[in-house]
């Protein structure tokens, strides 16, 4: 008679190593920031100098950008960089729509807002 095969141990180390598979890129996702970011209203240079803002546009006396009626802040995927970011700061001047953006390692970005995907605020 042949002799059973014991599985268990295999078994319980593909679920682990599947369930590792499964979670390993969570910890990637940082949290949405509760403060740093900008929205209802266009950055002045200031707001960049105390860093709640990525970019001003506009001089002192000049206008500047009215706020993109996008959720601030969320995730995105910054294409030009092939990066996931998150989004701080969206602003429409000049007739351009313009992203203030971080990654997830600290850089900041600014693009226009059609070289990124808007990801939402719920971590991937």
């Amino acid at each position: 008679m042949a002799k059973a095969i014991e599985f268990k141990p295999i078994r319980t180390l593909a679920i682990a190593l599947s369930a590792a598979l499964l979670f390993s890129g969570a910890a990637k996702w940082p949290a949405l920031p509760n403060s740093g970011f900008l929205t209802g209203r266009g950055a002045a240079p200031e707001d960049v100098d105390n860093g709640t803002a990525i970019f001003a546009t506009g001089q002192d006396g000049e206008g500047y950008g009215k706020p993109l009626d996008i959720r601030i802040p969320q995730y995105g995927y910054f294409r030009q960089e092939n990066k996931y970011v998150i989004i701080l700061q969206a602003e429409k001047y000049d007739g351009q729509s313009i992203i203030g953006a971080e990654t997830f390692d600290g850089k900041k970005v600014v693009g226009l807002l059609d070289e990124f995907d808007l990801l939402g605020v719920h971590a991937k």
